[in-house]
């Protein structure tokens, strides 16, 4: 006969649930605060590349 003893003892075992949810809420925070910071570097190279560009134009 099977006993659901060891399974209830799984479901039941609260040990890592603090670390999990602080891992959930680090991804939920740090995953789109990487992606704003490598858009705003992109943009930031592209306006510097811009404005590189007209200094080095000559005066007309």
């Amino acid at each position: 006969m099977i006993t659901l003893a060891p399974m209830r003892k799984i479901v039941s075992d609260d040990s890592g649930q603090v670390t999990l949810e602080w891992a959930l809420v680090l991804a939920a925070v740090a995953l789109p605060m990487y992606f704003i910071i490598v858009v705003c570097l992109n943009l930031l190279v592209a306006h510097y590349r811009m404005v590189t560009f007209m200094e080095t134009l000559p005066f007309p």
